[in-house]
C-alpha cells in the first residue's frame, strides 16, 4: 500500500472511531434518562434486565471501537515501516508522535474512561434512588 493509502485508511478509522463513541455517549445518556424518569420505580428484575441488555450493546460498541483500534495500530505500524526507509515525511511524523508519551496516556485515559463509564452507569441503574419532592 502506498503511503496515502495509509493515510485515508487511517482516517477513515479515526472517523469510525469518533461515530462509535458518540454511539457509546448516546447509549449512555439514554440509559440516564431511562432511570431519572422511569427505572428507578421499577424492582430489582427489571433493573437487571435493563443492565444486561446495556452491558450488551456497550460490548458490542466496545468490540467495534477496538477492531478500528486494532486496524489503526495496524495502520500506524505500516507507516513505521515506511519511515523507516527514510523517504517520506509524513510517515516519519507520524512515527515519531506515535511514540511519544502523550499517545500513551491518551489510550491509557480513554481505557479508564470507558469502564467508569460502565461502572457509574451500574451503580446509577441499581443504587440510584430519586428523592421525592416535597
Amino acid at each position: 500500500m502506498s503511503e496515502y493509502e495509509i493515510l485515508s485508511l487511517y482516517g477513515a478509522a479515526t472517523a469510525d472511531q469518533t461515530a462509535v463513541f458518540s454511539l457509546l455517549i448516546s447509549l449512555h445518556l439514554a440509559l440516564i434518562v431511562g432511570v431519572f424518569y422511569f427505572l428507578h420505580r421499577s424492582g430489582l428484575v427489571m433493573k437487571l434486565a435493563v443492565f444486561a441488555l446495556y452491558t450488551l450493546a456497550f460490548a458490542l460498541l466496545l468490540g467495534l471501537l477496538y477492531n478500528q483500534s486494532s486496524l489503526l495500530l495496524a495502520a500506524g505500524r505500516d507507516l513505521i515501516a515506511i519511515a523507516e526507509t527514510g523517504q517520506r515525511l509524513t510517515a516519519m511524523g507520524y512515527a515519531a508522535l506515535n511514540q511519544t508519551r502523550a499517545e500513551s496516556w491518551v489510550n491509557i485515559v480513554t481505557s479508564i474512561a470507558l469502564w467508569a463509564l460502565w461502572g457509574g452507569a451500574a451503580y446509577f441503574l441499581i443504587f440510584w434512588k430519586k428523592k421525592d419532592a416535597a
